[in-house]
C-alpha cells in the first residue's frame, strides 16, 4: 500500500470512529476539542493501522518489474531456440531461429543477454549473420 492509500484509509477510519461518537457529545466540544480530537483519533489508529496493513502484501501492491517482463521475453526465445534446434533430424533440416519471408532473410540467435539499466531492462540478441539487436523493456505504469 503506497503512502498517498495509507494515509487516505487512515482518515477514512478517523472519520468512521469520529461518526460513532453522539452528536449531542461532540456539540458540548468546542471547534478547537473537535478538531483535537480527530487529530487524537488519527494519531491513535496510525500505528495500529500500520502493523495490521505492514504485514499484508497483496499482488496488486508489487506491479510486475520491467526486469521480469524482459526475463519472460529470453524464456520465450530460448524455449523458441530449443524447439528449432531439436526439430527435424539433423542440422540441416533444422529451422532457423528467425526467418522473415517478406526480406528473404534468415539467421540463428548465437546469444542472448538482458541487463538492468535505469529505465528498465535491456534484452540483446546477437544473431550468427552479424546482426545485434537490442530490445528495451520499459515499465509504463507502477
Amino acid at each position: 500500500m503506497i503512502d498517498d492509500q495509507f494515509d487516505a484509509l487512515v482518515d477514512d477510519a478517523t472519520h468512521a470512529v469520529n461518526n460513532l461518537i453522539p452528536d449531542r457529545w461532540l456539540t458540548e466540544l468546542g471547534d478547537t476539542d473537535r478538531s483535537d480530537l480527530l487529530v487524537r483519533i488519527n494519531d491513535a489508529l496510525t500505528p495500529i493501522l500500520r502493523d495490521a496493513f505492514d504485514t499484508i502484501v497483496r499482488a496488486s501492491d508489487k506491479p510486475t518489474r520491467a526486469c521480469t517482463i524482459a526475463a519472460m521475453i529470453c524464456e520465450l526465445l530460448e524455449t523458441h531456440i530449443a524447439k528449432c534446434d531439436e526439430s527435424g533430424d539433423c542440422a540441416v533440416n533444422r529451422p532457423p531461429h528467425v526467418i522473415s519471408q517478406a526480406h528473404s532473410t534468415s539467421a540463428n540467435i548465437d546469444s542472448i543477454a538482458s541487463c538492468d539499466v535505469e529505465s528498465g531492462t535491456q534484452i540483446y540478441l546477437v544473431l550468427d549473420d552479424g546482426a545485434a539487436f537490442r530490445i528495451t523493456v520499459e515499465a509504463l505504469s507502477s
